[in-house]
């Protein structure tokens, strides 16, 4: 989700500086590729992270692993902490989800009709042109349009003004404007709910005209002709929405950009006025996916206090300097017990014994234990944060210290050192 609203956000903010700058130039070429990197940044930029700030101190309660209760008869039980459930349906999270999905979905049936509408069309019979692109003749009274290497005209067309019109669809065949269309129209289904992806969509296919009309113009045509055949192009249906269609943009805009004097070279440094927005929206991808992390965080932390308040325990504050600085409570990867967590609450069931003077005087209780696993996945600054007895709070400690080395956790890539903490039910 975060990363739909920084790319919906990155691209709106380029479409804007594009639409201010640079769509009235008559840079066709140039104006292409500032567009499709304008699409390429808003994919990319919000999978960027960058490390805004140095690693955090871990609050007073780490992860809190599963409860083990030990009997005094030798019978051990673990208690598992299930994370709370919504139990109130689906969730509103849910239902923006199912309807996101939804329209991307149906966006995608819409381009591959589209898609496998134009091959159909274009595997009828056609004669090669001397450029290697296939022409084909239909009955039927569409505007000519080019899928990738073929180009369909209808007959009334051909025999009317055929030449001006292969030689604008041949435009678009040479500088593979297919490929574009379909990038772009990938790109609006997947974000369908954003109106800078369709901004961008309509642009891109405008300079693909203004680009095809230019080719035609430089071969020669006569210009007031040309521009007849457009406004005639104009009152016909099109057939495909993947495809590069003769009347795809506005005829007025098309021929007021054929009137229009080129533009000053040195106004391709406009491009420029993009480098604040770029900027702008690496800054937003990399604080919403601190900001992310940091609710990750103290949602783990809330659940954990949430679980130990549930069970009547007392929570003993740590002053900050008692806090190691480099020591996680979550990271990407948790460190791992040899053989998983059911391997670790039997070594701790095999391995913790309740203590015989405390059987006989009939001391029970909780003792919660906080222990730090190192770079190197060893087990150390074991600490008690309640203590019950003196016995049974050095029962805990010893089998916590003796524990074997851990998988070390990792972040970012690198070993971390992580704190957890664990609760020893001792009951008779």
């Amino acid at each position: 989700m975060i990363y739909l609203v920084v790319s919906a956000i990155s691209l709106a903010l380029m479409v804007a500086v594009y639409r201010l700058t640079l769509s009235r130039t008559t840079f066709h070429g140039f104006n292409r590729y500032v567009l499709l990197a304008s699409l390429t940044l808003a994919a990319v930029i919000p999978l960027m992270h960058f490390q805004m700030i140095g690693n955090r101190a871990v609050a007073p309660v780490a992860y809190m692993l599963n409860e083990i209760t030990v009997y005094a008869d030798g019978m051990s039980s673990v208690t598992t902490q299930n994370a709370a459930r919504n139990d109130d349906g689906i969730g509103l999270i849910s239902v923006i989800t199912i309807i996101y999905l939804a329209g991307v979905i149906i966006c995608l049936l819409r381009v591959g009709v589209g898609v496998l509408s134009s091959e159909i069309i274009c595997r009828k019979r056609s004669r090669t042109l001397t450029d290697g692109s296939r022409l084909v003749i239909t009955e039927r009274n569409y505007a000519p349009f080019s899928w990738r290497n073929c180009i369909v005209i209808s007959r009334k067309d051909y025999e009317a003004n055929g030449a001006m019109i292969i030689a604008h669809e041949q435009a678009h065949i040479s500088h593979h404007h297919s490929i574009d269309l379909i990038l772009a129209q990938i790109f609006c289904s997947v974000q369908w709910f954003n109106p800078a992806a369709w901004m961008l969509k309509r642009s891109l296919l405008e300079v693909h005209e203004f680009e095809a009309d230019a080719s035609v113009l430089e071969h020669g045509f006569d210009e007031r002709r040309y521009q007849i055949c457009l406004v005639r192009a104009a009152l016909q249906g099109s057939f495909a929405t993947t495809t590069n269609n003769f009347a795809n943009c506005s005829t007025k805009k098309r021929i007021v950009m054929m009137n229009r004097h080129s533009t000053n070279p040195w106004a391709r440094l406009r491009v420029l006025l993009m480098l604040p927005a770029v900027a702008f929206a690496i800054v937003l991808a990399s604080a919403c996916k601190h900001d992310a992390t940091e609710n990750d965080d103290l949602n783990q932390q809330d659940k954990t206090q949430s679980q130990v308040q549930d069970q009547d325990i007392v929570i003993i504050e740590m002053e900050p300097e008692d806090v190691l600085s480099d020591v996680f409570d979550v990271v990407e990867d948790q460190p791992a017990f040899p053989g998983g967590p059911m391997a670790m609450m039997q070594y701790l069931a095999d391995n913790i014994n309740y203590p015989d003077e405390c059987k006989e005087e009939g001391i029970e209780g909780r003792v919660i234990i906080t222990f730090v696993v190192d770079k190197d996945g060893s087990v150390k600054n074991p600490e008690i944060l309640q203590s019950v007895y003196p016995a049974l709070d050095e029962a805990a400690m010893k089998v916590v210290a003796s524990m074997p080395a851990w998988k070390p956790g990792t972040q970012n890539g690198e070993n971390v050192r992580v704190r957890f903490t664990l609760p020893v039910n001792f009951k008779l």
